[in-house]
């Protein structure tokens, strides 16, 4: 039963990590996303949020920070 939880588990984290790199281009090819690209993906984003995003406040998104927003509800898919 665990083994089957734990497979559940990184079977959900990889489809919104999946759907969150589709969501958002990557036009620079950096690894992660700049206000820019996050506004070409969402075009409501506010300054504000994309701070709140970017967890550890390096001015850029990573696919991580992206997913959790998504999982969290900051962003709307």
């Amino acid at each position: 039963m665990t083994r089957a939880l734990c497979l559940a588990a990184i079977v959900a984290v990889s489809a919104v990590q999946a759907h969150a790199e589709t969501a958002v281009e990557d036009a620079d090819g950096n690894g992660s996303y700049s206000m820019d690209e996050m506004t070409a993906a969402f075009p409501e984003l506010t300054e504000d949020q994309f701070v709140e995003i970017d967890a550890d406040a390096s001015g850029e998104v990573s696919e991580e920070e992206l997913a959790a927003a998504m999982e969290g509800g900051v962003l709307a898919e």
